[in-house]
């Protein structure tokens, strides 16, 4: 009990203001006391293998390349493929073309995420792959359909042309292999 002259202690004894209690103060549990003397308490050490590591930065030049090659890829899928010359008319656009068209469009959100992962940082033989793979597929999808488009015959007179679909498909597809070669990221698949 306390009282305005001094404290009381076990055994029922006064002291004054200027002595402290017999017993050292306890500290709320985990915490140890530091008694005059004793080192102060440091925080244990982590292990070195438990850290995250560091990702590099990311490379921009490669993550804007893609992301204009991806543009230009998803782009060119509403252009027109197939132009008659002369009129002018349309005759077919990529988006016309139902399995084309869906193979295009999943290239192009395959390369899109890899793209996302080159903006974030992400480098490696994953991304390289993906933007490889997908360009390349794009850039002999584009090739085969503008062969298709200059073997049609003419008729009378009217004669087919390659539509700026095409071109723009074919100049974004060598946009996402330029990106995969220019990821400065390791070409060996990485271990761990």
């Amino acid at each position: 009990m306390t009282d305005e002259a001094g404290t009381r202690n076990q055994d029922g004894d006064d002291r004054g203001d200027h002595a402290g209690p017999p017993h050292p103060h306890t500290p709320p549990m985990g915490i140890s006391a530091v008694r005059p003397g004793d080192p102060p308490p440091m925080a244990p050490e982590l292990p070195v293998s438990g850290r995250r590591p560091e990702r590099p930065a990311p490379n921009w030049l490669a993550a804007m390349v893609a992301s204009a090659g991806v543009v230009l890829s998803l782009i060119g899928l509403f252009l027109p493929w197939t132009v008659v010359v002369g009129t002018g008319r349309v005759v077919a656009i990529g988006w016309d073309q139902t399995g084309v068209a869906a193979l295009v469009l999943l290239l192009g959100m395959a390369a899109a995420a890899a793209t996302g992962a080159q903006w974030s940082g992400l480098r490696g033989l994953g991304v390289k792959s993906v933007l490889l793979g997908t360009g390349g597929v794009l850039l002999l999808l584009a090739g085969l359909e503008i062969g298709d488009v200059r073997s049609l015959a003419p008729a009378g007179s009217e004669e087919f042309r390659v539509g700026s679909g095409l071109l723009v498909l074919a100049i974004g597809s060598v946009l996402l292999l330029v990106a995969a070669l220019l990821d400065r990221g390791p070409w060996t698949p990485s271990r761990g």
